[in-house]
């Protein structure tokens, strides 16, 4: 076992210190705070390192008003139960969420966040995907700036390394930090909350957890080494899916290191000799695990193509300015020349799905019907409208689904079932929500890390302290 015994003398203290402020981090500090508690967060970065400023799609509220001016009828209840039965995942700790996501809907409005537009996303019954302004960047700085203007004690570059436990009141009393080439110890009068995100960073613990994903991209920021997992686990914390933890999302661009803007735009995705290996928009619940992991076992890099044309590039948003790397060419036998693909390979497999969608109104191969995620109403489109368009492509590693075990208050739990006192998590960091290899429920990163962030905050303040 490894922890940092209570120390003689301390650095610094607060009722509560949140380790991590990232889109987890900052609503569980805010919450805290604004329920009197005085509090410390502890960031290993010089400022907000979130994974949240890469966002690829929106938030799932259920009950909002973008929703009702639509005349969509949702429920906590609603979103609870197709979440439950998408992911698999532990139903308390769904309800938790549930219960807890419109209250949290109208918190981020109250500190500046603007919804614009609430989408249907895949997996979903309900239109229920909210976009706010600015997306992801947008939403981490009405965070920062509503901590800066609380006046919120920030620890920039101060990372987490151990979990101090003061074995006499059998509880975790604060953590020990390093800033520069400083060793310091903070008291937590009340409770410590870890929201340090999840691994992807960690090249040692992928390769423990899901070794067949090493070769994949990391996209989340550079402090998502798992500091807080590992703290936890010497203390002897549990983990909930863990082994579901690793797995692929969207991928990136190879040349950029962007994430795809285009991704949902509808077009097609083949490997290097051209051929498609599964739905793009597949409307089961497979998610990108496994849409992508066939490609992983043909290159550990997960290299592939995204093909569209002029017709698909003109019909999505002009305000769409893809940072990806795009290659065009006025016909199919040009592009692969381009982008390396297999002579004649891509011109078959777009006659093919061409001509299905001529014949049949959708592409029997995969059983493909609509366009994408930024067009779920409407119906599948051919490929034959020049110029033609690829981006070279890697599967990528953005956020973890799985890690330490907690219960519906966030409270993290032992390897024997029981609470371990003083201790919370929130966030990427917290597992239990997802149970099924590759169902992963869209959205539920951030709804996780938002009203997670906002429970652990509340239950935190809430402690009789010591």
């Amino acid at each position: 076992m490894s922890l940092s015994q209570v120390p003689q003398k301390w650095d610094g203290e607060a009722d509560v210190i949140v380790v991590g402020g990232g889109n987890s981090g900052l609503p569980a500090a805010i919450t805290a705070h604004d329920k009197g508690a005085r509090v410390m967060v502890l960031e290993a970065s010089s400022g907000m390192a979130s994974s949240l400023a890469m966002i690829a799609g929106g938030t799932p509220f259920a009950g909002t008003d973008l929703q009702k001016g639509k005349g969509i009828e949702d429920s906590a209840d609603e979103l609870c139960q197709e979440a439950v039965k998408v992911s698999g995942g532990d139903p308390d700790l769904w309800r938790s969420i549930a219960d807890r996501q419109l209250e949290t809907y109208e918190w981020l409005k109250s500190i500046g966040a603007r919804p614009v537009v609430v989408l249907l996303a895949p997996g979903h019954r309900l239109t229920r995907s909210i976009k706010f302004e600015g997306h992801g960047p947008g939403l981490c700085k009405v965070l920062s700036d509503t901590a800066r203007a609380k006046g919120l004690d920030m620890r920039f570059k101060h990372r987490a390394e151990k979990l101090i436990v003061d074995s006499d009141k059998g509880r975790v009393t604060g953590v020990r930090a390093k800033s520069g080439n400083k060793d310091l110890n903070f008291r937590a009068r009340k409770a410590v909350v870890l929201t340090t995100g999840g691994f992807c960073r960690n090249l040692e613990l992928v390769k423990e957890y899901g070794p067949e994903y090493a070769g994949c991209i990391p996209t989340a920021p550079p402090t998502h080494m798992g500091d807080g997992l590992k703290m936890s686990l010497a203390i002897g914390a549990a983990t909930a899916g863990i082994g579901l933890a690793v797995c692929p999302s969207l991928p990136v661009c190879a040349e950029t290191g962007h994430l795809l803007s285009g991704i949902s735009w509808g077009g097609i995705a083949v490997n290097r000799n051209g051929r498609r290996w599964g739905n793009e928009v597949t409307d089961t619940f497979d998610s990108y695990t496994m849409r992508y992991k066939e490609i992983l076992l043909q290159d550990p890099s997960g290299r592939h193509f995204s093909i569209f044309d002029e017709g698909i590039r003109q019909s999505n948003p002009p305000d769409i300015k893809p940072r990806e790397k795009v290659y065009s060419a006025p016909t199919v036998g040009e592009l692969e020349k381009m982008l390396g693909i297999a002579p004649g390979a891509l011109k078959t497999t777009i006659d093919e799905y061409n001509s299905d969608i001529d014949r049949y109104g959708y592409d029997r191969k995969f059983g493909r019907t609509h366009q994408g995620m930024a067009h779920p109403n409407e119906k599948i489109r051919k490929l034959d409208k020049p110029p033609y368009y690829g981006i070279k492509c890697n599967v990528c590693l953005t956020s973890m689904k799985g890690g330490l075990k907690i219960n519906p208050k966030n409270q993290v739990i032992d390897q024997f079932g029981s609470v371990i006192p003083g201790l919370y998590a929130a966030g990427e960091i917290a597992g239990g929500l997802m149970g099924i290899p590759s169902h992963y429920y869209t959205g539920t990163m951030t709804l996780q890390a938002f009203t997670q962030g906002r429970i652990a905050g509340d239950m935190a303040a809430s402690e009789p302290g010591y």
